[in-house]
């Protein structure tokens, strides 16, 4: 099965797989933005390219009018590139909130961004629905990197693998590059791979090891005897160092199956230490555990070939280019009068002492624009109260505000119903990273499971695509875990505006705290 192997490249690192492997690379994301490709003739492409310019300009704004597409970009890159930058679909909402005793006065602003781009044969979609109007130039940064790479091979220069394509560096941390690999061995329909990664994560607050060990303190005398720790212990694979995790599990139905565990905690600012977790099973299927396909001796040598094999890709150091100008950081002060540094929520240093701010306390501003002298409202005396009169001046001097939020735009709930858990009866549990007849605290936080697969433990999972609806939901064990939802602007990939307005993939799901059922929701599948 090793004799014959295929190198395969995910984001920064390469992994040899048996040569039989049918693997997937997905929901890759860079800086916010959601990339896809796909074979497509130019031709095509040109046609539907022109078709969605089309439905853009003819869609109304946000008050009904005609100004729905707010620009369009020719794209031409030195890498054969070619296609149109979209902005459109502006969101604008603004009004004042409570915030205490006063009253805010808040701004949220949003485009949707998308780019259609073709090359070599292929043609790339790299969008997002809602997003920062000032940093949509990201975009644009973005595709000039975009390499087209149709034949899946490792480049020798630095960047960032994705399916059938590469993007060139400089990619920095904070720009949140993810990617996972979904994988199996036809001959071992039982067995299942699934690597994670992504750069610029936080750190978890206990590795996998002492997560492990929490979880082996609380097992019962009667769970200790089904269940095998066969390795334990740091192990560094290609020089980035991790924990190793191999059990052999003898379930219910006294099958005996293996689960291999290799995680790297990360780094939030070295691309070179993304947070990752590669994980292989074997006795998975959808009826129920089933017995190993492979020994345990058989297994064990078939983890460390492949796992021994990821490494960082070797390149060549970047060329040096000019760095983007700095943004003005949290606490900045900014005069009256003085253009605004940086969009967001400021702070005015005027008011206290029972007075308030005309339009509040803290505001938002966009970058670019005057920054307002406060209109100061001092306490009612009690004549003014009864004859409903608010008195008010300006300050003397400058007003000062001191940047306190970069956020855009409030959070609000999913707008769109998502993919359900299908619940299954309690003979067919099966389970991730951990065996199906361990008790609910039998499961450690942080353990992995993917779409399809029998949720291991009831508690609160986070999908690990943050670009998804879902957030974090709670899941009863047993079920099974739903596809990822996303949303999709009227109009996408071709269809009408009364077409489905989400669509679903693939996804990860991350144990990040357990619970018997959802106390803090109203039904048992929430989202926060």
């Amino acid at each position: 099965m090793t004799k014959k192997m295929t190198t395969v490249c995910i984001g920064r690192f390469l992994i040899d797989l048996p040569e039989e492997t049918r693997y997937e690379l997905t929901q890759p994301r860079i800086d916010g933005f959601d990339i896809s490709s796909f074979d497509e003739p130019e031709a095509d492409f040109q046609v539907r390219l022109g078709q969605r310019e089309a439905r853009l300009r003819a869609a109304p704004d946000q008050s009904g009018g005609s100004k729905n597409l707010v620009s369009v970009k020719e794209v031409k890159t030195e890498n054969g590139i070619v296609g149109k930058i979209f902005v459109h679909s502006r969101v604008v909402k603004e009004g004042t909130q409570a915030n205490g005793l006063q009253l805010e006065r808040y701004r949220d602003e949003s485009v949707a961004v998308e780019a259609l781009v073709h090359g070599q044969g292929m043609s790339f979609d790299v969008s997002a629905e809602r997003y920062d109007p000032d940093q949509v130039d990201n975009l644009n940064q973005l595709v000039a990197k975009l390499v087209p790479n149709p034949d899946n091979q490792a480049p020798t220069e630095p960047g960032f693998c994705v399916h059938r394509a590469w993007f060139r560096d400089p990619l920095p941390a904070d720009q949140g590059e993810q990617v996972m690999m979904f994988a199996g061995l036809p001959s071992h329909p039982d067995m299942r791979l699934m690597l994670i990664m992504g750069a610029g994560l936080k750190p978890e607050e206990q590795s996998l090891l002492a997560r492990s060990a929490a979880v082996d303190a609380r097992l019962s005398a009667f769970d200790r005897t089904r269940v095998s720790n066969l390795r334990a212990a740091p192990r560094t694979i290609g020089g980035v160092a991790g924990d190793e995790l191999v059990t052999r599990y003898a379930e219910k139905n006294d099958a005996i199956v293996y689960s291999f565990w290799w995680e790297v905690n990360g780094t939030v600012d070295n691309v070179s230490i993304p947070r990752l977790s590669f994980t292989m099973e074997t006795g998975k299927s959808t009826n129920g555990p089933v017995p190993s396909s492979l020994s345990q001796d058989a297994a064990m040598a078939l983890w460390d070939r492949i796992s021994s094999s990821i490494r960082l890709r070797p390149a060549a150091p970047p060329k040096p280019i000019a760095s983007a100008p700095a943004r003005a950081p949290l606490g900045t002060y900014a005069r009256a009068g003085e253009r605004c540094p940086e969009s967001g929520w400021w702070a005015c240093s005027a008011g206290g002492e029972g007075g308030r701010v005309l339009g509040g306390q803290r505001q938002y501003i966009r970058k670019g624009e005057r920054m307002p002298q406060a209109l100061l409202l001092p306490p009612q005396t009690m004549w003014e109260k009864l004859r409903g009169v608010q008195p008010s001046f300006e300050p003397k001097t400058q007003t000062s505000w001191r940047l306190v939020d970069k956020r855009t735009r409030k959070r609000v709930p999913p707008p769109l119903p998502l993919a359900p858990a299908t619940p299954v009866a309690p003979a067919n549990m099966t389970t991730g990273p951990g065996p199906s007849m361990m008790a609910q605290g039998g499961v450690p936080v942080g353990s992995f499971a993917g779409t399809g697969m029998p949720c291991p433990a009831s508690g609160w999972w986070r999908c690990e695509d943050p670009r998804a609806l879902d957030g974090t939901r709670w899941f009863a064990r047993g079920s099974l875990l739903p596809s990822a939802t996303f949303a999709v602007p009227p109009g996408a990939f071709g269809r009408s505006p009364n077409a489905a307005r989400s669509i679903e993939r693939r996804g990860a799901w991350q144990l990040v705290r357990l619970a018997e059922a959802p106390l803090e929701a109203g039904s048992a599948d929430a989202a926060s």
